[in-house]
């Protein structure tokens, strides 16, 4: 059964969430406290699989509670239920909380979140992992992207553009700045799935502020943090141009580039937790769970399912639910299109694509007209050697 904690100082908020969620007590095991240290008695007597908290309370507001927690139990889910939305409050809480719902709101959105938590939560093999998982904050940014994002909204003639032109080639700004954006932080009334749109939603001196002023991106990076943040971008183009090939919407062709630049998120979230290793028993970690990890991330960050989905099977899309043409095969086919490129074998049997995936949709004849769209456009070139360690 499923703990959850509830925090909050307003008597009628707890009551009112009580009632909510009366009908989940034969699932969840559910304690609803008023105060920070109150919360954390209750943890240390029986650690919960999910701490709700409100923001503002006396003593110890939201942001210090959720620190603790995370410091002290982080495999613990840590979400911000509140109607407080100060942006400077809000960035203390990107590194802590996993996600932020608004108040008041409807209960089915904090349901639904909770059960996906606890869904992704379900397919990680070990518990070691979600404790990894769990420590993560923001992720760690490739440092020449790092720098150039800084120095690029330090000019005063910067453009969207321009922005969103360097958040998008690296994996870390990207995952950060999507969370953030559709969080209920700043309230977007769609889904934004395209960092263009992010960049714009928040404009240049909200994200200025964000970045230069309370610390949203980190610099970071291991030896192998070029080769991935250049193959993860091939990847994100490969899968953009699949979807162009196959006429689909805008806003799948948007999806298909955003996961393609994230389906080895795992990696970077790795990297950012065992940069002093470079065992071969750690590389056989990463090379074996990237993608379990990675997803319960995004999971965890709110990312929707079908991303997610794409994320945890881009090495196994046979495992998926959809048997169609998803995002699942565009970015599993878009990740072998690259690493062919890079091995140089133009064979279509040597793609290292899944057998039978293709096939009961009619797409074989597709594979060499996607091939050649991919290999006409002009992608970044990448070190082979390092990036062979990340297939």
């Amino acid at each position: 059964m499923i703990r959850i904690v509830f925090v909050d100082d307003e008597p009628n908020v707890i009551e009112a969430m009580r009632r909510a969620m009366h009908g989940m007590r034969k699932e969840w095991d559910m304690e609803f406290v008023s105060s920070g240290p109150e919360a954390l008695k209750c943890l240390a007597r029986n650690p919960a699989d999910v701490i709700v908290t409100d923001m503002r309370m006396p003593g110890m507001d939201g942001w210090q509670l959720l620190a603790e927690v995370k410091s002290l139990y982080p495999q613990t889910v840590r979400l911000v239920l509140s109607g407080y939305a100060e942006p400077g409050a809000i960035m203390r809480l990107v590194g802590t909380a996993h996600q932020y719902i608004a108040k008041p709101g409807e209960s089915e959105v904090l349901k639904t979140a909770i059960a996906q938590t606890q869904l992704m939560r379900r397919l990680l093999s070990s518990d070691e992992i979600a404790l990894m998982v769990g420590n993560v904050g923001t992720l760690p940014s490739f440092p020449k992207a790092f720098q150039e994002i800084s120095s690029c909204l330090k000019q005063p003639s910067a453009t969207v553009t321009e922005a969103a032109h360097i958040i998008s080639r690296d994996v870390a700004m990207t995952a950060n700045i999507m969370k953030l954006v559709n969080s209920a932080f700043f309230g977007a009334r769609r889904l934004v799935t395209s960092v263009d749109r992010a960049v714009a939603f928040l404009g240049l001196d909200t994200l200025s502020a964000l970045v230069l002023g309370h610390g949203l991106f980190q610099s970071g990076g291991s030896n192998a943090t070029e080769a991935l943040w250049s193959h993860s971008w091939r990847t994100a183009i490969a899968a953009r141009a699949i979807a162009n090939h196959e006429r689909l919407p805008a806003p799948r062709v948007d999806e298909s580039f955003l996961t393609g630049m994230l389906h080895d998120v795992g990696r970077v979230v790795f990297a950012s937790r065992t940069e002093s290793s470079s065992s071969a028993d750690t590389m056989m970690q990463v090379d074996k769970h990237h993608a379990e990890v990675g997803a319960y991330l995004l999971g965890l960050w709110g990312f929707p399912s079908h991303i997610v989905a794409a994320v945890a099977q881009h090495h196994t899309p046979s495992q998926r639910a959809d048997t169609g043409f998803d995002l699942t095969t565009i970015v599993h086919v878009a990740d072998r299109l690259v690493h062919r490129e890079l091995d140089g074998n133009s064979e279509a049997g040597e793609f290292g694509i899944e057998p039978g995936l293709l096939e009961p949709l009619g797409l074989t004849d597709h594979l060499s007209q996607w091939s050649t769209a991919v290999d006409l456009l002009e992608i970044p070139q990448i070190d082979q050697e390092s990036t062979r360690q990340n297939q």
